[in-house]
């Protein structure tokens, strides 16, 4: 049997078009064994590797509020605290994990460099993945300060290489349009140029996936828009089916 990985990017909302190729992955009779991802991308992926059915991760991630953020409390505080949002991560994993086959990464803002895990505390590597730089404080962490690895890899496919016979891409944040008007915004503008950053650092390591899936007509989606994941889904689905349908002919 050949051993199947994916490539999960973040993209908060958008990381749930990675659901997409899962599905179509399993139809083809190519569920994958190793799992490397960031941020939301690194949630779905481990919620997968511990059994979890592609229908139960949507109806998580639309009940849980981990790939929301909330406004009112950003305009008190400035910056939120992580803690306060993910403590339900409990409900749905173990608390520790050791695992040859599912790799988390964060950044370390004191090193400056990727922090990848495998073992340790899991709602701890879970957390420090999903804290998206611009919104939350960094996670203490076997004496690091943590945050998502947006910045600086956000399609972390270097721990799968010699590890599998095939590798699957997923990057699931578009690169939109500038809008003029984020120059008044100072939030959306530092977004905008996390996105650009992490486009074009992934992009130079698209050729290291056998099968790679670009998510570039989700750009009518945002981040944060988390009532839309049914259709963010079934848009990947569909997407991610055709392109492998055109490899195949």
């Amino acid at each position: 049997m050949k051993k199947v990985g994916v490539v999960f990017s973040g993209g908060g909302a958008l990381a749930t078009a990675h659901l997409g190729l899962l599905k179509v992955l399993e139809e083809q009779n190519s569920k994958p064994d190793f799992f490397s991802g960031n941020s939301a991308g690194a949630l779905i992926g481990t919620l997968y590797a511990y059994g979890y059915t592609i229908e139960e991760i949507l109806e998580i991630i639309i009940k849980e509020e981990w790939l929301a953020v909330p406004f009112q409390k950003l305009k008190e505080k400035r910056i939120l605290d992580i803690n306060d949002m993910f403590e339900s991560f409990k409900n749905y994993l173990p608390e520790t994990f050791k695992s040859d086959n599912v790799f988390i990464s964060a950044t370390d803002i004191n090193s400056g460099e990727v922090v990848t895990f495998n073992s340790g505390n899991l709602k701890q590597t879970l957390k420090a993945s999903v804290a998206l730089s611009t919104f939350f404080k960094p996670v203490l962490y076997q004496e690091k300060s943590l945050v998502d690895s947006a910045l600086l890899d956000n399609f972390h496919v270097t721990p799968l290489l010699n590890k599998c016979d095939v590798i699957y891409g997923s990057y699931a944040i578009p690169m939109t349009p500038f809008i003029p008007e984020l120059e008044t915004n100072v939030q959306q503008l530092i977004n905008r140029l996390f996105a650009i950053n992490g486009y074009q650092r992934a992009k130079q390591k698209f050729h290291l996936c056998d099968f790679m899936f670009d998510h570039q007509y989700l750009k009518e989606f945002k981040i944060l828009d988390k009532d839309k994941l049914k259709t963010i889904y079934e848009k990947s689905y569909e997407y991610c089916k055709r392109k492998l349908e055109l490899k195949a002919v």
